[in-house]
């Protein structure tokens, strides 16, 4: 008997991992049961809620319970099949969503970064597209006064042309005149009556 005692324990050795401090968490359950020994056999002495962190100390394969201590400092026995090594949802949940809250934060700022380059592009566009509609209408009125500039300097060389050749006219009248009046005094003159010297008598 006593060796057959001897190799149950031996056995029971072998199946015990000894893996102490090991982190593990009470998987996505509603909780599990902590006894003071590997089996349902021994009585309970608490509970183990959902996502709660715990130490593992050992296992036993052959019962399939874990020995560990939990938050409170408890040490007991739950099933093996209710730890594991992965962080659970009710932890990982607020990771996710505090990681997603920084990456929305994120964005916005990026977003609103984007929104004020912009503006300002936009902006400086509308500025620029005022300055070139206000030098096309100061083109279009430079334009509009070299037109009526043409026009009144084309009206101004007609009338000087126009003087130009009444200032012609008048002087070949008068040419006309100095001419003809030298024909009239030189055909007058000649037949004009002369008069007779009187001649000088010495008594």
């Amino acid at each position: 008997m006593k060796h057959i005692s001897a190799l149950i324990i031996t056995f029971s050795a072998l199946l015990t991992l000894n893996v102490q401090g090991a982190n593990r968490y009470v998987s996505d359950q509603l909780f599990t049961y902590m006894h003071s020994g590997p089996s349902a056999q021994f009585r309970i002495i608490g509970s183990a809620n959902a996502g709660s962190a715990v130490k593992l100390i050992q296992n036993n394969q052959g019962s399939g319970y874990s020995k560990i201590v939990d938050a409170k400092g408890r040490t007991g026995w739950v099933e093996t099949k209710f730890l594991t090594a992965q962080t659970p949802a009710s932890i990982r949940l607020p990771e996710v969503e505090k990681a997603l809250k920084a990456a929305q934060d994120e964005l916005k700022t990026i977003a609103d970064k984007n929104q004020i380059t912009l503006d300002s592009k936009q902006q400086t566009l509308s500025k620029h597209i005022k300055t070139n509609n206000q030098l096309m209408s100061q083109r279009q009125d430079l334009v509009n006064q070299i037109k009526v500039l043409k026009t009144q300097n084309s009206q101004l060389q007609t009338r000087i042309d126009n003087q130009s050749e009444e200032v012609e006219m008048q002087w070949f009248i008068k040419g006309a005149g100095v001419i003809f009046a030298g024909i009239v005094i030189g055909l007058i003159v000649p037949n004009l009556p002369r008069r007779k010297k009187k001649s000088d008598s010495w008594a």
